[in-house]
């Protein structure tokens, strides 16, 4: 399967992340959601189970077929992983913490991974049932409910009117916030908005905010949904040394420090690495 003819399977991943979404939802109100403390410390609910399953499933009566790395699948050796060359990346519930705390900034995040980049991602936010897809050359598309899609891309970033730059909601770092200050100092009209999961990339992708640095640790599972669509729109996703943001490049399945930006017609190099402006 080429790029060329990756649209067929888009409604197909829209329906699994939609069912995935669903699943979330039944266990969202509950009094009992199963939390847990996974080994690596972060939370785990019975909604992140049902979701991957409901994922797995799924994916699984495609007709095309590839590998899966999901965060709440077994993981397989980095011996096996290092020689796809095209596979499936799934969060089946990013924002995990937005769960437990019911405010609805949570997503379900499909990735086809191909060669080390994002080749197609869906984001789905159940609590709206509003999807986003894209791909570098599909271009990226918001959809909500059943709805006609509609094209996304960001704006022209304007730094002597608005600066929008987003943050998580739910973790953050000292070289985060000292980050953050540096760049009020420079820009007096940024507006810093917290937003949990990957709807804040979502948002610069449509548009809503300028840039997302994320300073502190994420996973592969978090990023790789949400970069298709960033990208789709027009916008970028850089590494800390200013390259393109790439995956299955080692046995950890970490993410280095990164920065979403819209506008790719503005000088990154304003905003980041840090070290540039702090």
């Amino acid at each position: 399967m080429t790029e060329t003819n990756l649209e067929p399977l888009v409604s197909q991943l829209i329906n699994i992340a939609r069912e995935a979404g669903h699943a979330i939802l039944t266990i969202y109100h509950q009094d009992d959601r199963g939390i847990k403390t996974k080994a690596d410390t972060t939370p785990v609910t019975n909604a992140d189970i049902a979701a991957n399953s409901v994922i797995e499933s799924g994916l699984n009566k495609l007709s095309v077929q590839y590998p899966l790395l999901s965060e709440e699948s077994e993981h397989t050796t980095w011996s096996e992983r290092r020689d796809w060359k095209r596979y499936w990346l799934v969060d089946p519930l990013d924002g995990t913490k937005e769960f437990i705390n019911r405010n609805g900034e949570f997503t379900v995040n499909i990735a086809l991974i191909d060669n080390n980049y994002p080749l197609l991602g869906i984001v789905h936010i159940p609590t709206t049932d509003t999807t986003y897809w894209g791909g570098m050359n599909l271009g990226a598309w918001k959809q909500a409910q059943t709805g006609n899609a509609t094209p996304i891309a960001p704006r022209k970033l304007n730094t002597d009117q608005q600066l929008v730059v987003l943050g998580s909601r739910s973790y953050g770092t000292p070289e985060a916030q000292r980050y953050l200050e540096s760049l009020k100092s420079i820009y007096p009209n940024l507006e810093f908005q917290q937003v949990g999961s990957a709807l804040k990339s979502c948002l610069i992708a449509e548009g809503k905010a300028d840039i997302y640095p994320r300073l502190g640790p994420t996973s592969e599972w978090d990023t790789g949904a949400v970069q298709a669509v960033v990208e789709g729109a027009g916008g970028i996703f850089l590494t800390p040394d200013g390259k393109r943001f790439s995956y299955n490049r080692k046995e950890s399945l970490i993410n280095t420090d990164f920065l979403v930006m819209g506008d790719k017609s503005t000088r990154w190099a304003d905003f980041w690495p840090p070290e540039n402006v702090i």
